[in-house]
C-alpha cells in the first residue's frame, strides 16, 4: 500500500489519515514535559546570568565609590576618567554570544529528542496494529466494513427465511 504522505505510516488510509487519539495524547504530554524542562533549564541559566550581571554591577559600583573617594581627597588638578577597553567590551560580547549558542544547542537537542520520541511512538503503534489483524485499514474503513458485513448478513438471513417460508407455505 506504500507510505502515507500525511502521517508517514506504512498502512494508512490516506483520505481519513486517522492517527489514534491515545497516540497524540501520550506524545503531546511527553512533548509538553520536555518543553517545560527546557524552559526551566533556560530560566535557571538566565538566573545564573542575571546573578553574574548583578555581581559585576556591584563590583563596578564599588570601584566607582573608591574613585569618588579618591577624587574627593585628590587635589583639584587631578583628573580621572574611566573608559571601557575595546578588548574588554569584545570579551563581554563574546560571552553573550557563547551563552546564546549554548542555549540554541540545548533547544535543538531537546527538539531532536522530542522528534525521536514521536518516531519511536509511531513505530510502536504501527507494530501494535500489525499484531492485531495484519493490516490497519483505519477507523472509518473498519466501520465501513462492519456496516456492510452486518447488512449483508441480515439480507442473506432474510432471503433464507423467505425461501424456507415459501417452501413451507407460510407466506
Amino acid at each position: 500500500m506504500g507510505i502515507c504522505p500525511v502521517c508517514n505510516w506504512t498502512n494508512c488510509a490516506v483520505p481519513d489519515c486517522t492517527i489514534p487519539s491515545s497516540y497524540w495524547g501520550k506524545t503531546f504530554i511527553n512533548a509538553t514535559l520536555e518543553l517545560e524542562s527546557a524552559i526551566q533549564h533556560y530560566q535557571r541559566a538566565e538566573a545564573k546570568l542575571g546573578g553574574a550581571v548583578t555581581t559585576i554591577s556591584k563590583k563596578v559600583d564599588t570601584i566607582n565609590q573608591h574613585i569618588d573617594k579618591v577624587l574627593e581627597n585628590a587635589p583639584t588638578k587631578l583628573k580621572v576618567t574611566v573608559n571601557v577597553n575595546d578588548a574588554d567590551w569584545q570579551k563581554i560580547q563574546e560571552l553573550f554570544a557563547k551563552e546564546r549558542q549554548w542555549m540554541t544547542a540545548q533547544m535543538q537537542m531537546h527538539i531532536r529528542e522530542v522528534n525521536d520520541m514521536f518516531i519511536e511512538e509511531r513505530r510502536r503503534v504501527q507494530k501494535r496494529y500489525k499484531e492485531y489483524d495484519g493490516c490497519y485499514l483505519g477507523h472509518y474503513a473498519q466501520w465501513f466494513f462492519w456496516f456492510f458485513f452486518v447488512l449483508e448478513f441480515f439480507v442473506f438471513t432474510s432471503a433464507i427465511v423467505m425461501m424456507v417460508g415459501r417452501w413451507c407455505h407460510w407466506f
